[in-house]
């Protein structure tokens, strides 16, 4: 989300989707005694959940100030949001504040004795192979219109086009895993989440997506891997990081390009989703008829 200063007082914030469960958010980072950066953590009025935080001894207003600083988190009810909101007491540039989210494993896994066994229900989901699956990616872009791709990509990085907003389909979709999105048109708030074959954002207003996230939700989700690039204005694409509102380096650049794909999951590591942009082979198909925004 973009940043704002207020005399000397730099603040910045994102959203981070949570499945029900219990988390350990922890300051990991060391930034100079001269430059402190603190992190407040509050829900976001999102998702059908709920989340309680349960500080560590001298953590205060769900505030994390220094380095090892811990919040417990408990998050039922349904999927929810975090807002965590960063400020930074100075004007200078620093390197990024990590904080570390991790979900505490209840699973068996956590038995010293545990083995793998591999059981009927996750082999039926995997597939026989790492192929990304079939995604469909319909796309409002300003002054083009509607756009499909059966590739799972719409838009091209620097495009004189933005994206006003996207519906993603999973055809075949296995059972036990879905996808959820979610985003944010120019000068609104962040949309609530949505399962695939929702659509997203705005037609022909003229207003374009400056934020989007993306999450994996279901019991079988750990079988499948989320991967892809999403580019907003003139600035590099990025990698997407799942579980995150993705932006510009600003936080106003509008979405111009999107790639979605999802990988089953073997003993070995899925291969990273390389850029659909340096193949030129996939097209994107125009739907609908072009109309001014």
């Amino acid at each position: 989300m973009p940043s704002q200063t207020l005399d000397g007082l730099k603040i910045s914030s994102r959203v981070t989707l949570l499945e029900p469960g219990m988390y350990i958010f922890r300051y990991a980072s060391q930034p100079p005694a001269e430059k402190p950066v603190c992190i407040a953590l509050q829900q976001a009025p999102l998702g059908k959940g709920s989340i309680d935080f349960f500080p560590a001894e001298g953590i205060s207003k769900n505030m994390l100030t220094k380095l090892g600083d811990t919040l417990v988190a408990r998050v039922k009810g349904g999927v929810t949001t975090v807002l965590i909101t960063e400020y930074h007491m100075f004007d200078d540039v620093i390197e990024p504040i990590d904080l570390r989210i991790d979900r505490i494993d209840t699973s068996p896994a956590i038995m010293r004795t545990f083995a793998v066994v591999a059981t009927a229900e996750p082999a039926q989901a995997l597939a026989d192979n790492n192929a990304p699956m079939p995604l469909v990616v319909t796309a409002q872009l300003q002054h083009a219109g509607e756009v499909v791709s059966s590739e799972g990509w719409v838009g091209a990085p620097e495009s004189e086009y933005f994206i006003e907003g996207f519906a993603i389909e999973w055809p075949n979709k296995p059972a036990g895993v879905d996808l959820l999105y979610t985003c944010m048109v120019a000068g609104s708030g962040p949309s609530r989440n949505v399962a695939t074959g929702t659509f997203v954002g705005a037609r022909g207003q003229g207003l374009p997506l400056i934020c989007a996230g993306f999450s994996l939700v279901g019991p079988l989700r750990k079988h499948y891997e989320l991967t892809g690039l999403i580019a907003f204005g003139t600035a590099e694409p990025q990698r997407l990081v799942t579980n995150q509102m993705m932006h510009g380096p600003s936080g106003n650049e509008p979405l111009v390009a999107l790639h979605i794909a999802i990988t089953p999951v073997t003993k070995m590591n899925a291969a990273r989703s390389k850029s659909p942009w340096e193949n030129s082979a996939p097209q994107q198909k125009i739907s609908a008829a072009s109309q001014l925004a």
